[in-house]
């Protein structure tokens, strides 16, 4: 069911759209906002600008602020633009993306996961914007994003975060295991590796039932963005093994099913079967509820501890690998849809955002690492070499690489949790990859030649 909100800049206004983003139905007055006075926009009859987005609270709670200042920029020159905002969860966010283009919908702005950009813009569905950003303007965000947000040298959409992973733990359960992590280099993967042994005194099983009450390792999503990261790893940058695809972004096959690839896979199955370190299946908060010592995720994870678990003690370490250490980023980005016809509004409504003011929004609110370069260069918690953020986005910096780059990325990441959730299963893991790689091949191949 569809959700609107109209933001405005009254306090007034402001609350009654909250209460709109959580009631189905729920429709905001789109009249400019009578306390606007800065500049003469007398002349200017009103401007909706329609935001097609993920449903998200704290973004919601953003784009209020975000608004506002929108505003009140260039002597009130956009305060007739209002924002509507039509917000889906995940799972449908990006089939509305498509339908409401190819139907002449009149959505202006779309929210885009970053490896999701290239799809959309294959299948113009987002307007080129290269000729409306300077060589300047591109220089504020890290170059990860300018890629991701890229098709074939051509931008599409500036972000509006990046993303890294570090590997967090329980700092009780690794003291009394006697375990140190003053180190920050990532433990290393494999039979052989750093990480096995720590992950197995962490691992507690009191009854004996061969079922452990307390696992070293979290179990998060089945989903590319964490778990391609070890079949990546296991090679070399430049290695069909650490690219992960093959130079056309179309051939999965030799790259997706290397035989590094594969005995990295087979370790991530062991580590459930055959040392049961780690649970086959995902629990939400494994770790910060005390079912796991250690997890892989975002920086997001930071705002979930200090407001759901107060007294949980948190340290961080670079995340594991096999042979290179590697975070996988991306984050969403802000496009304008081919059929918009308020580009003029729509462009200086994007640029806000993803620039230093409508960004500092964002990271009040979300608290999630800025592709904003000048805000994350800014800010104390990623300056500070004793807050886990500073080593986010050291580590972002030296080894961050987008996720494989590709128009058929969509087609791939529904192929790769598949694939995934079968090797947590326990289906032969040579077979499975092997039988993915023809399968994502398969669905890239309408792509062919998108490089061209």
């Amino acid at each position: 069911m569809k959700r609107y909100f109209t933001i405005g800049i009254t306090l007034l206004l402001a609350f009654s759209m909250l209460l709109a983003a959580c009631s189905p139905g729920a429709s905001a007055p789109a009249d400019k906002p009578a306390d606007v006075k800065p500049g003469d926009t007398s002349a200017k009859p009103t401007v909706t600008l329609k935001l097609l987005k993920i449903a998200d609270e704290l973004e919601a709670q953003a784009l209020v602020e975000i608004v506002d200042a929108f505003h009140k920029i260039e002597n009130g020159k956009w305060a007739h633009v209002n924002v509507e905002v039509d917000a889906k969860p995940f799972a449908e966010l990006f089939p509305a993306i498509s339908k409401a283009v190819a139907t002449g919908s009149n959505v202006d702005i779309v929210q885009a996961d970053g490896p999701d950009v290239k799809h959309f813009a294959y299948n113009e569905v987002l307007m080129d914007l290269t000729d409306h950003f300077t060589a300047e303007e591109l220089q504020q965000w890290a170059p990860q994003s300018v890629a991701e947000g890229s098709m074939n040298g051509r931008f599409y959409g500036p972000p509006e975060a990046e993303s890294c992973q570090l590997m967090w733990f329980n700092k009780d359960m690794l003291d009394k295991a006697g375990i140190d992590y003053t180190n920050t280099a990532g433990w290393t993967y494999g039979d052989n590796g750093t990480a096995l042994p720590n992950w197995q005194k962490l691992t507690i099983d009191e009854n004996g039932d061969g079922t452990p009450e307390v696992f070293g390792f979290e179990t998060t999503g089945p989903w590319d963005y964490f778990y391609r990261i070890p079949g990546r790893s296991a090679g070399t940058p430049g290695s069909p093994t650490f690219e992960g695809i093959g130079p056309d972004g179309v051939t999965f096959k030799g790259y997706f099913d290397t035989d590094e690839s594969i005995a990295a896979y087979q370790f991530m199955q062991d580590m459930v079967y055959k040392y049961k370190v780690m649970s086959a299946e995902q629990v939400q908060n494994q770790m910060l509820s005390g079912l796991a010592a250690t997890n892989f995720y975002q920086d997001m994870i930071i705002g979930t501890q200090k407001d759901q678990f107060p007294d949980f003690k948190m340290g961080a370490i670079e995340p594991p690998y096999f042979v290179t250490p590697l975070c996988q980023t991306g984050s969403w980005h802000w496009g304008i849809t081919k059929t918009t016809q308020n580009f003029e509004e729509a462009l200086a409504f994007v640029k806000f955002l993803a620039g230093d003011e409508g960004a500092s929004y964002i990271w009040k609110y979300k608290n999630q690492l800025p592709a904003n370069v000048n805000l994350y260069n800014s800010i104390d918690e990623f300056k500070d070499p004793a807050n886990p953020r500073s080593l986010m986005v050291a580590f972002f910096n030296k080894y961050g690489k987008p996720r494989i780059e590709t128009p058929a990325y969509t087609e791939y990441n529904t192929l790769f949790t598949q694939f995934y959730t079968s090797v947590l299963a326990g289906d032969d893991v040579a077979t499975l990859a092997h039988d993915y790689a023809e399968q994502m091949e398969e669905a890239a191949a309408k792509y062919k030649g998108w490089k061209e």
